[in-house]
Protein backbone atom coordinates (compact mmCIF):
# COMPACT_ATOMS: atom_id res chain seq x y z
CA UNK A 1 0.00 0.00 0.00
CA UNK A 2 1.58 3.32 -1.03
CA UNK A 3 2.52 5.63 1.79
CA UNK A 4 0.52 8.83 2.10
CA UNK A 5 2.08 11.91 0.59
CA UNK A 6 4.06 14.05 3.01
CA UNK A 7 3.36 17.71 3.39
CA UNK A 8 5.54 20.43 4.83
CA UNK A 9 3.94 23.18 6.85
CA UNK A 10 5.53 26.40 8.04
CA UNK A 11 3.77 27.84 11.04
CA UNK A 12 4.41 31.43 11.95
CA UNK A 13 4.04 32.46 15.53
CA UNK A 14 1.10 34.60 16.57
CA UNK A 15 3.54 37.41 17.42
CA UNK A 16 4.94 37.35 13.87
CA UNK A 17 1.43 37.37 12.42
CA UNK A 18 0.45 40.26 14.67
CA UNK A 19 3.50 42.33 13.67
CA UNK A 20 2.99 41.55 9.99
CA UNK A 21 -0.61 42.74 10.24
CA UNK A 22 0.35 46.11 11.71
CA UNK A 23 0.15 49.17 9.54
CA UNK A 24 3.52 50.60 8.46
CA UNK A 25 2.81 53.93 10.16
CA UNK A 26 2.25 52.15 13.48
CA UNK A 27 5.49 50.17 13.08
CA UNK A 28 7.51 53.26 12.34
CA UNK A 29 5.91 55.49 14.97
CA UNK A 30 5.45 53.16 17.94
CA UNK A 31 7.92 50.27 17.51
CA UNK A 32 10.95 51.24 15.44
CA UNK A 33 11.35 54.53 17.31
CA UNK A 34 11.94 52.55 20.52
CA UNK A 35 14.92 50.64 19.13
CA UNK A 36 18.57 51.58 19.49
CA UNK A 37 20.97 51.53 16.55
CA UNK A 38 22.08 47.91 16.93
CA UNK A 39 18.50 46.64 17.22
CA UNK A 40 17.39 48.79 14.29
CA UNK A 41 20.18 47.34 12.15
CA UNK A 42 19.12 43.78 13.05
CA UNK A 43 15.48 44.58 12.33
CA UNK A 44 16.36 45.92 8.88
CA UNK A 45 17.90 42.56 7.94
CA UNK A 46 14.75 40.51 8.68
CA UNK A 47 12.72 41.35 5.57
CA UNK A 48 12.43 43.72 2.65
CA UNK A 49 9.52 45.46 4.36
CA UNK A 50 11.48 46.16 7.53
CA UNK A 51 14.50 47.16 5.48
CA UNK A 52 12.40 49.80 3.77
CA UNK A 53 10.79 50.98 7.00
CA UNK A 54 14.09 51.05 8.87
CA UNK A 55 15.81 53.18 6.26
CA UNK A 56 13.81 56.26 7.24
CA UNK A 57 16.38 58.96 8.02
CA UNK A 58 14.42 60.37 10.96
CA UNK A 59 14.84 57.06 12.80
CA UNK A 60 18.61 57.12 12.36
CA UNK A 61 18.79 60.83 13.16
CA UNK A 62 17.12 60.12 16.52
CA UNK A 63 19.51 57.22 17.20
CA UNK A 64 22.61 59.27 16.34
CA UNK A 65 21.48 62.35 18.28
CA UNK A 66 20.71 60.25 21.35
CA UNK A 67 24.07 58.46 21.21
CA UNK A 68 26.18 61.50 20.33
CA UNK A 69 24.56 64.83 21.30
CA UNK A 70 27.39 66.80 19.69
CA UNK A 71 26.19 65.90 16.18
CA UNK A 72 23.04 67.99 16.65
CA UNK A 73 25.25 70.96 15.81
CA UNK A 74 23.80 72.59 12.64
CA UNK A 75 27.12 72.32 10.81
CA UNK A 76 27.28 68.57 11.41
CA UNK A 77 23.63 68.04 10.52
CA UNK A 78 24.28 69.73 7.21
CA UNK A 79 27.39 67.62 6.70
CA UNK A 80 25.72 64.30 7.59
CA UNK A 81 22.97 65.05 5.08
CA UNK A 82 25.61 64.69 2.34
CA UNK A 83 26.56 61.14 3.40
CA UNK A 84 25.29 58.40 0.99
CA UNK A 85 22.49 57.25 3.34
CA UNK A 86 22.69 60.27 5.63
CA UNK A 87 22.46 59.34 9.34
CA UNK A 88 22.40 55.61 8.64
CA UNK A 89 25.76 55.85 6.83
CA UNK A 90 27.15 57.98 9.64
CA UNK A 91 26.01 55.44 12.24
CA UNK A 92 27.59 52.50 10.38
CA UNK A 93 30.89 54.42 10.27
CA UNK A 94 30.87 55.41 13.93
CA UNK A 95 29.04 52.87 16.07
CA UNK A 96 31.11 49.69 15.77
CA UNK A 97 34.51 49.51 17.45
CA UNK A 98 37.32 50.66 15.17
CA UNK A 99 39.98 48.03 14.48
CA UNK A 100 42.88 49.32 12.37
CA UNK A 101 45.92 47.63 13.92
CA UNK A 102 46.70 45.77 10.69
CA UNK A 103 46.61 48.83 8.43
CA UNK A 104 49.77 50.04 6.76
CA UNK A 105 49.97 53.78 6.10
CA UNK A 106 52.12 55.83 3.78
CA UNK A 107 53.26 58.55 6.16
CA UNK A 108 54.78 60.58 3.32
CA UNK A 109 51.48 60.69 1.45
CA UNK A 110 50.09 64.19 0.99
CA UNK A 111 46.34 64.26 0.48
CA UNK A 112 45.36 67.76 -0.61
CA UNK A 113 41.64 66.96 -0.74
CA UNK A 114 41.21 67.16 3.05
CA UNK A 115 41.21 70.81 4.05
CA UNK A 116 39.49 70.31 7.40
CA UNK A 117 39.25 67.70 10.14
CA UNK A 118 36.20 67.90 12.40
CA UNK A 119 35.94 66.43 15.90
CA UNK A 120 32.62 65.74 17.65
CA UNK A 121 33.26 64.87 21.29
CA UNK A 122 30.88 63.67 24.02
CA UNK A 123 31.79 62.72 27.59
CA UNK A 124 29.31 60.90 29.81
CA UNK A 125 29.52 60.33 33.54
CA UNK A 126 27.18 57.65 34.89
CA UNK A 127 25.41 57.70 31.50
CA UNK A 128 24.66 61.43 31.84
CA UNK A 129 26.14 63.98 29.45
CA UNK A 130 29.02 65.85 31.07
CA UNK A 131 30.70 67.58 28.12
CA UNK A 132 29.92 68.02 24.42
CA UNK A 133 31.77 70.00 21.78
CA UNK A 134 32.39 70.29 18.03
CA UNK A 135 35.87 71.40 16.98
CA UNK A 136 37.44 71.84 13.55
CA UNK A 137 41.03 72.37 12.44
CA UNK A 138 42.53 73.33 9.09
CA UNK A 139 44.82 70.65 7.71
CA UNK A 140 46.52 72.36 4.78
CA UNK A 141 48.64 74.94 6.57
CA UNK A 142 52.37 74.39 6.98
CA UNK A 143 51.97 74.95 10.71
CA UNK A 144 49.57 72.00 11.00
CA UNK A 145 51.57 69.67 8.75
CA UNK A 146 54.91 70.22 10.51
CA UNK A 147 53.88 70.74 14.15
CA UNK A 148 53.25 68.01 16.71
CA UNK A 149 49.65 66.87 16.33
CA UNK A 150 47.46 67.65 19.33
CA UNK A 151 43.84 68.77 19.65
CA UNK A 152 42.80 70.54 22.88
CA UNK A 153 39.14 71.27 23.55
CA UNK A 154 39.49 73.20 26.82
CA UNK A 155 41.58 76.32 27.27
CA UNK A 156 44.27 75.80 29.95
CA UNK A 157 42.79 78.75 31.90
CA UNK A 158 39.30 77.25 31.94
CA UNK A 159 37.68 74.20 33.49
CA UNK A 160 34.32 72.46 33.21
CA UNK A 161 32.25 71.96 36.38
CA UNK A 162 31.16 68.39 36.97
CA UNK A 163 29.14 66.33 39.47
CA UNK A 164 32.18 64.10 40.07
CA UNK A 165 33.17 63.92 43.72
CA UNK A 166 36.42 62.37 44.91
CA UNK A 167 36.23 59.57 47.45
CA UNK A 168 38.54 59.33 50.46
CA UNK A 169 40.64 56.53 48.96
CA UNK A 170 42.30 57.40 45.66
CA UNK A 171 42.41 53.73 44.64
CA UNK A 172 38.64 53.44 44.94
CA UNK A 173 38.14 56.69 43.10
CA UNK A 174 40.34 55.65 40.16
CA UNK A 175 38.31 52.49 39.79
CA UNK A 176 35.09 54.52 40.00
CA UNK A 177 36.18 56.78 37.13
CA UNK A 178 37.23 53.79 35.05
CA UNK A 179 33.75 52.32 35.38
CA UNK A 180 31.65 55.47 35.02
CA UNK A 181 33.45 57.92 32.69
CA UNK A 182 33.01 57.20 28.97
CA UNK A 183 34.23 59.21 25.99
CA UNK A 184 33.25 59.32 22.34
CA UNK A 185 35.62 61.21 20.01
CA UNK A 186 34.35 61.14 16.43
CA UNK A 187 36.55 62.47 13.66
CA UNK A 188 34.88 63.45 10.40
CA UNK A 189 36.32 64.00 6.93
CA UNK A 190 33.88 66.50 5.38
CA UNK A 191 35.28 66.10 1.87
CA UNK A 192 35.14 62.32 1.54
CA UNK A 193 32.09 61.85 3.81
CA UNK A 194 33.72 59.41 6.20
CA UNK A 195 33.81 59.26 9.98
CA UNK A 196 35.19 57.08 12.77
CA UNK A 197 35.11 56.95 16.54
CA UNK A 198 38.75 56.89 17.65
CA UNK A 199 38.09 56.61 21.38
CA UNK A 200 38.33 53.23 23.07
CA UNK A 201 35.02 54.06 24.84
CA UNK A 202 36.25 52.55 28.11
CA UNK A 203 39.52 53.80 29.68
CA UNK A 204 42.74 51.87 29.10
CA UNK A 205 44.57 53.68 31.91
CA UNK A 206 43.66 55.82 34.92
CA UNK A 207 46.46 57.45 36.89
CA UNK A 208 47.33 60.43 39.05
CA UNK A 209 49.73 62.90 37.44
CA UNK A 210 52.92 63.01 39.49
CA UNK A 211 53.30 66.81 39.23
CA UNK A 212 49.84 68.40 39.07
CA UNK A 213 48.02 65.79 41.14
CA UNK A 214 45.22 65.69 38.56
CA UNK A 215 43.65 62.40 37.58
CA UNK A 216 44.24 61.50 33.94
CA UNK A 217 41.83 59.09 32.28
CA UNK A 218 43.19 57.79 28.99
CA UNK A 219 41.27 56.23 26.09
CA UNK A 220 43.49 54.79 23.37
CA UNK A 221 42.98 53.18 19.97
CA UNK A 222 46.07 51.41 18.61
CA UNK A 223 46.56 51.98 14.88
CA UNK A 224 48.88 50.66 12.22
CA UNK A 225 51.74 52.95 11.21
CA UNK A 226 54.25 52.13 8.49
CA UNK A 227 54.34 48.48 9.74
CA UNK A 228 58.13 48.27 9.33
CA UNK A 229 59.62 46.02 12.01
CA UNK A 230 61.70 48.03 14.43
CA UNK A 231 60.40 51.38 13.21
CA UNK A 232 59.28 53.88 15.82
CA UNK A 233 56.03 54.24 13.83
CA UNK A 234 55.51 50.53 13.23
CA UNK A 235 52.40 51.02 15.38
CA UNK A 236 51.00 54.25 16.81
CA UNK A 237 48.51 55.15 19.48
CA UNK A 238 45.71 57.65 19.18
CA UNK A 239 45.35 58.80 22.78
CA UNK A 240 42.37 60.70 24.15
CA UNK A 241 43.04 62.13 27.62
CA UNK A 242 40.50 63.55 30.08
CA UNK A 243 41.98 65.21 33.17
CA UNK A 244 40.04 65.93 36.35
CA UNK A 245 41.29 68.38 38.96
CA UNK A 246 40.03 69.09 42.45
CA UNK A 247 38.41 72.44 43.21
CA UNK A 248 40.33 73.89 46.11
CA UNK A 249 37.43 75.96 47.39
CA UNK A 250 34.90 73.12 47.23
CA UNK A 251 36.68 70.20 48.81
CA UNK A 252 36.16 66.91 47.01
CA UNK A 253 34.24 68.24 44.00
CA UNK A 254 36.11 67.81 40.73
CA UNK A 255 36.21 69.74 37.47
CA UNK A 256 37.33 68.66 33.99
CA UNK A 257 40.51 70.57 33.16
CA UNK A 258 41.66 68.85 29.96
CA UNK A 259 40.11 67.05 27.00
CA UNK A 260 42.75 66.36 24.36
CA UNK A 261 43.71 64.00 21.56
CA UNK A 262 47.20 63.26 20.27
CA UNK A 263 49.09 60.75 18.13
CA UNK A 264 52.17 59.09 19.63
CA UNK A 265 54.75 56.68 18.22
CA UNK A 266 56.25 53.69 20.03
CA UNK A 267 58.85 55.89 21.70
CA UNK A 268 56.20 58.22 23.11
CA UNK A 269 57.02 61.02 20.67
CA UNK A 270 54.33 63.13 19.00
CA UNK A 271 53.61 62.57 15.32
CA UNK A 272 53.29 65.71 13.23
CA UNK A 273 50.10 66.79 11.51
CA UNK A 274 51.00 65.31 8.14
CA UNK A 275 51.72 61.86 9.57
CA UNK A 276 48.68 61.93 11.84
CA UNK A 277 46.35 62.99 9.05
CA UNK A 278 47.53 60.13 6.85
CA UNK A 279 46.92 57.57 9.59
CA UNK A 280 43.50 58.98 10.53
CA UNK A 281 42.41 59.09 6.89
CA UNK A 282 43.46 55.46 6.48
CA UNK A 283 41.58 54.50 9.65
CA UNK A 284 38.39 56.20 8.48
CA UNK A 285 38.48 54.68 5.00
CA UNK A 286 39.89 51.18 5.57
CA UNK A 287 39.59 50.47 9.28
CA UNK A 288 37.40 47.51 10.20
CA UNK A 289 34.24 48.13 12.19
CA UNK A 290 33.76 45.25 14.60
CA UNK A 291 31.45 44.46 17.49
CA UNK A 292 33.90 44.66 20.35
CA UNK A 293 33.33 43.47 23.89
CA UNK A 294 33.93 45.47 27.03
CA UNK A 295 37.61 45.36 27.87
CA UNK A 296 38.84 44.67 24.32
CA UNK A 297 40.32 48.16 24.00
CA UNK A 298 42.27 47.77 27.23
CA UNK A 299 43.51 44.34 26.14
CA UNK A 300 44.77 45.72 22.81
CA UNK A 301 46.50 48.57 24.62
CA UNK A 302 48.23 46.15 27.01
CA UNK A 303 49.44 44.12 24.01
CA UNK A 304 50.73 47.34 22.46
CA UNK A 305 52.53 48.26 25.70
CA UNK A 306 54.17 44.83 25.69
CA UNK A 307 55.35 45.44 22.11
CA UNK A 308 56.84 48.74 23.25
CA UNK A 309 58.65 47.07 26.15
CA UNK A 310 60.13 44.39 23.90
CA UNK A 311 61.17 47.00 21.34
CA UNK A 312 62.84 49.10 24.05
CA UNK A 313 64.68 46.08 25.46
CA UNK A 314 65.85 45.08 21.97
CA UNK A 315 67.04 48.62 21.27
CA UNK A 316 68.93 48.73 24.59
CA UNK A 317 70.64 45.41 23.82
CA UNK A 318 71.79 46.73 20.45
CA UNK A 319 73.01 49.98 21.99
CA UNK A 320 74.84 48.10 24.76
CA UNK A 321 76.45 45.87 22.15
CA UNK A 322 77.61 48.89 20.18
CA UNK A 323 78.97 50.49 23.36
CA UNK A 324 80.96 47.34 24.16
CA UNK A 325 82.26 47.20 20.60
CA UNK A 326 83.41 50.81 20.86
CA UNK A 327 85.12 50.10 24.19
CA UNK A 328 86.95 47.04 22.85
CA UNK A 329 87.91 48.94 19.71
CA UNK A 330 89.30 51.79 21.83
CA UNK A 331 91.26 49.33 24.00
CA UNK A 332 92.66 47.61 20.91
CA UNK A 333 93.74 50.92 19.39
CA UNK A 334 95.33 52.01 22.69
CA UNK A 335 97.12 48.67 23.03
CA UNK A 336 98.39 48.85 19.44
CA UNK A 337 99.60 52.41 19.93
CA UNK A 338 101.32 51.52 23.23
CA UNK A 339 103.01 48.54 21.60
CA UNK A 340 104.20 50.70 18.72
CA UNK A 341 105.72 53.25 21.14
CA UNK A 342 107.34 50.48 23.25
CA UNK A 343 108.99 48.72 20.34
CA UNK A 344 110.00 51.99 18.68
CA UNK A 345 111.92 53.20 21.75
Amino acid sequence: MPSPPSFSFHHRSSAEDAIAALHSDILQTHILTRLDGAALTSTASTSSRFRRLSSEDQLWRRVCSTSWPSITHPKLQQLISTFPSKHQSFFSDVFPVLDCCSLRCDLDYRCSSTAELISAVDIHYKNKLLFSKVHSIETETNWFLCSPFRVDLIDPKDSIPSPIRRSEKYEDWLGHLEENLTVSWIIIDPINNRAANISSRQPVKVRRHWLSGEIQVQYTTVMGGDRRAGSAVEMVECAVVVSCGEKEEEGMEMSVTEVSMQMLDMEGKHLNGKESLGILREAMEKGKRIRGRKGDGKLRYEEYEEMKRKRKARKERIENGLDMLCIFTGIAILFSFSSFIFFSS
